[in-house]
């Protein structure tokens, strides 16, 4: 019979006489390889295990109201927009309500929960609005200055500035930092609802009303992006969001924010999903609210915000009186420190330039 080797030997030094001791030798037959054992005569065999049951299907796991996220790939930790994804779900799952009204829920608890920060922005703009002539004639010797190429004034300017805003608790980059928070707070819920929408979340398609029934595709009608865009520019005008009215922005500035971002609202919006409008359109109701809301005195007086002085009506320039104003700087004559540099920049050229060889007629 053909034999295999499977160990040819195995060996043992002893360390007394260095001699080497055959431990083992096994070798195993083609029977042994081919052969057929009766499992039944082995009584120390362990049980077979059982096989793990199946996963639930999505339909099972949403009628035992259990989060299907991360079946579908929405759900990963790192992301802020993930969490609001599971908010959106956790209220739909157990308040019971159609998916319009959870995105509005949803979008209404998220700003009463960040409430503190409208607040914040508030008593930034109040207390500029009792310094805004100290600030203007700062920011127009600062223009003065540079208009006169004078760097040590600028210099001195700023400083006077800079002392002038610690000495009234005026923080300039603390609106910015408003601002960034309420575009942090946007772009989450914009980024979650999309890409539901997009997946599509079982019942987005049937969670509409009216005349959007399905959530996953634009408005057929337009009438989601156009409140969009209508209310958009309220709020653009009342300046809940910004801190800045459209009477306080310049005429450039203005006519931009208040005609131009409504319209790039409308046409982007009209390729969204509703679901996203309608997301959109809650938050701005809420915001044109907050508006009217702090409005009145007693709310002000409750969160301890300061009076609100409004921009006087003639203090603002027209875009004629800008562009004037932008032309005669630009006719304005070259100051001295110009002309330095420029007779310094031609110096450096002409060092820099070929030698002219002088020819010599013969």
């Amino acid at each position: 019979m053909l034999r295999i080797p499977r160990i040819a030997a195995v060996y043992r030094i002893i360390p007394r006489n260095h001699s080497k001791v055959l431990v083992s030798v096994r070798c195993i037959s083609v029977g042994d390889v081919f052969g057929k054992v009766d499992v039944s005569k082995i009584a120390d065999l362990p049980p077979i295990p059982t096989p793990p049951p199946p996963r639930p299907s999505l339909t099972e796991l949403l009628e035992a109201k259990q989060s299907i996220l991360n079946e579908l790939g929405l759900f990963t930790w790192y992301t802020p927009s993930s969490y609001f994804r599971y908010a959106l779900e956790f209220m739909h799952n157990n308040l019971e309500i159609p998916w319009w009204a959870t995105l509005m829920l949803t979008t209404l608890a998220l700003r009463l929960i960040l409430v503190k920060v409208v607040v914040l922005s508030q008593k930034n703009v109040a207390i500029q609005s009792h310094y805004r002539k100290e600030m203007g004639e700062f920011q127009e010797r600062l223009q003065q200055a540079k208009a006169e190429a004078n760097n040590l004034l600028m210099q001195q300017v700023m400083v006077e500035q800079r002392d002038f805003l610690r000495s009234k608790d005026i923080k300039i980059g603390r609106q910015m930092m408003i601002l960034l928070a309420n575009g942090a707070v946007f772009m989450t819920q914009f980024f979650a609802v999309r890409k539901m929408a997009n997946t599509p979340y079982p019942g987005f398609n049937t969670g509409g009303t009216l005349w959007f029934p399905d959530l996953t595709i634009p408005d057929p009608y337009y009438a989601l992006p156009i409140i969009s865009a209508l209310s958009m520019a309220a709020v653009l005008k009342v300046g809940i969001e910004s801190g800045q009215t459209s009477d306080q922005m310049g005429p450039a500035m203005k006519y931009g924010m208040q005609y131009g971002l409504p319209l790039v609202v409308l046409v982007s919006s009209s390729q969204f999903p509703a679901a996203l409008c309608v997301y959109w359109c809650t938050s701005n109701v809420i915001s044109l609210a907050y508006a009217g809301l702090f409005r009145l005195q007693p709310v002000r007086n409750f969160f301890n915000i300061p009076k609100f002085i409004p921009v006087p009506k003639n203090s603002q320039k027209g875009i004629k009186n800008v562009w004037k104003d932008y032309r005669s700087a630009k006719a304005a004559p070259p100051s001295l420190e110009d002309l330095r540099k420029k007779d310094q920049l031609q110096f450096k050229r002409a060092g820099r330039a070929q030698p002219v060889e002088k020819v010599e007629n013969q």
